[in-house]
């Protein structure tokens, strides 16, 4: 049984359920006083509201990875506040078995985790652990999580995970994760090392979990397009700090300054901030191919360069 966590003041914005996440001068060192010691976080502010779907991004070593880990608790806090929900991290005494039942972590090739005889088995899993005891009630809520990442329940719930293609079998991860209906969703990169086909269909499941569902998405990418594609808001990391937090299209119209950090300009974006600069501007919400290609026609139709 988990202990309970000792009350402590949580700001408004989080107890009134608006605010997903919130940090406050969070400060993470590896290694404290030895000769390896690395700040991988230096003083964190940031503020998430429940329902948004923001990337973090930045190049190896930045502190995108320490800061996702904190999230459920894998890494404790050291220095500084965080609030997940209306759980208090930087308690001593905080519930961790609750706190991860509400905020999923799906890690980077979250199929290698995969470990039991069936399917069903594996994503029943987590429910058992987390004190779902009732079998049918735990293979209902399986059921619907398989369902959920568009998996044949039928057809998949007897077969060995390790049977299944490599998008099924991160599917089935996923829907281990998603089982727990989670209200916070961390992601650290969750198509690497899928084909194009794949990563479309675990991004179309979490943008529908995003959009449906409220579910609030925390996703670590080093792909550009599907960060651009798919978060209505990036948060930048360089160095253990945040050095942009802004839309898709304003942070990837400064392209001289995201080169520099060796991040890559989407395609989209390019095509953008080219149109832009012959004097057609489409509107920021427009990301996809079939965005921009549509606006793009709108353009030509009517003459006055903005669509």
């Amino acid at each position: 049984m988990s202990k309970p966590e000792k009350t402590l003041t949580v700001p408004e914005q989080v107890s009134n359920g608006t605010t997903a996440i919130v940090a406050e001068n969070l400060t993470f060192v590896y290694n404290p006083k030895s000769p390896f010691v690395k700040k991988a976080l230096d003083g964190i502010n940031l503020t998430v509201n429940r329902g948004e779907f923001v990337a973090i991004v930045g190049q190896t070593g930045s502190g995108k990875t320490t800061f996702v880990q904190h999230l459920n608790a894998l890494i404790r806090v050291q220095s500084g506040q965080l609030y997940v929900l209306e759980h208090a991290l930087h308690n001593k005494k905080l519930d961790l078995k609750t706190l991860r039942k509400n905020v999923g972590m799906v890690f980077q090739y979250p199929e290698y985790q995969l470990f039991a005889d069936t399917v069903l088995d594996d994503v029943c899993f987590g429910l058992k652990n987390f004190g779902i005891t009732d079998k049918a009630e735990r293979e209902a809520m399986a059921q619907k999580a398989i369902e959920l990442v568009g998996l044949d329940f039928a057809k998949v719930k007897n077969k060995s995970p390790f049977d299944l293609s490599g998008g099924e079998k991160r599917r089935v991860a996923l829907a281990g994760v998603l089982a727990m209906n989670p209200q916070v969703l961390v992601l650290d990169e969750p198509t690497a090392g899928l084909d194009p086909r794949g990563k479309k269909e675990i991004l179309s499941i979490v943008s529908r979990l995003n959009r449906e569902q409220n579910v609030t998405v925390i996703m670590v990418s080093h792909d550009m397009n599907e960060v651009y594609e798919n978060a209505n808001r990036i948060v930048v990391f360089l160095d253990g700090k945040i050095v942009h937090d802004t839309t898709p299209r304003d942070l990837f119209r400064k392209e001289e300054e995201i080169v520099a950090m060796n991040l890559e300009i989407p395609h989209m974006a390019k095509f953008a901030n080219e149109l832009e600069r012959n004097g057609y501007v489409i509107a920021d919400g427009c990301k996809t191919v079939d965005e921009v290609f549509n606006a793009v026609l709108a353009l030509k139709k009517g003459g006055d360069g903005n669509a």
